[in-house]
């Protein structure tokens, strides 16, 4: 996830928001998921591993993220860092994954994120209309639960029952353990179709469900997603559908 930094500067002849002329072109910071199929789903441990041993060799960073549901739960990936244009970004990402595959991993997926403020990201929904909606929008609440407390497991139902009108859903970090005994989940939202201003909305509208839920939050994150090369890998996880109902502000 990227990390809410500085603003990247606005390059000259651009109006961030406004609908591209050509390919969209989008530049900033960037941040890479390369997801690698688990070969053994019932034993996630043993891909993890692997792609472990291959990113300490290569001083890169990985993550295995579960989701709480959905076809393919068990997704082990990589993570680049990178600035410049959505091009060099994309032509890095191939490269490693080249790498990946030659160590004997199966690349399922690529997955390149910017910041909601990077230059080419749309601000109107007209703007993110003339892109279409194979960009969008992702936040990720991390949430601090105490698995240990009463009511525990109903309290996580009720929790996937509150993000749900939200178009979000749950997922968690598989390595993440924490000495204070407490677990992190993080609520993921998609908007899609929408620009920023409407995004930002959508957000404040679930924020406002957690808190008011008495939730823990530690932190959040923004993104917009500038390449996703398979959806499919999320399907059954999130529903976007009651993004324009009653529970998420448009």
């Amino acid at each position: 996830m990227i990390e809410i930094g500085h603003r990247a500067a606005v390059r000259q002849g651009r109006t961030p928001g406004s609908p591209p002329s050509g390919p969209p072109s989008f530049h900033g910071a960037f941040e890479t998921h390369l997801t690698v199929r688990d070969e053994t789903p019932a034993d996630p441990d043993r891909t993890a591993a692997g792609l472990e041993l291959h990113a300490a060799a290569r001083g890169l960073k990985w993550v295995h993220i579960l989701l709480e549901r959905g076809s393919t739960p068990s997704q082990p990936m990589l993570t680049l860092h990178g600035s410049g244009s959505a091009g060099r970004m994309r032509e890095r990402a191939a490269a490693e994954a080249a790498e990946l595959r030659a160590a004997g991993f199966e690349v399922v997926r690529t997955k390149i994120e910017t910041t909601p403020w990077a230059d080419g990201v749309p601000v109107t929904d007209a703007a993110a209309a003339a892109l279409g909606p194979a960009y969008y929008f992702e936040h990720h609440i991390k949430l601090l639960l105490d698995r240990t407390a009463p009511g525990a497991p109903s309290a996580l139902t009720g929790l996937a029952d509150l993000a749900g009108p939200h178009a979000a859903h749950l997922s968690r970090n598989a390595r993440r353990v924490r000495a204070d005994g407490r677990e992190e989940r993080f609520v993921t939202q998609r908007c899609r179709a929408v620009g920023r201003d409407t995004a930002e909305r959508r957000l404040a509208a679930l924020l406002a469900a957690l808190r008011a839920a008495e939730h823990d939050t530690a932190s959040v994150e923004r993104e917009f997603v500038v390449h996703d090369s398979d959806e499919t890998l999320d399907d059954g996880w999130i529903d976007e559908t009651p993004a324009y109902g009653a529970g998420a502000a448009t």
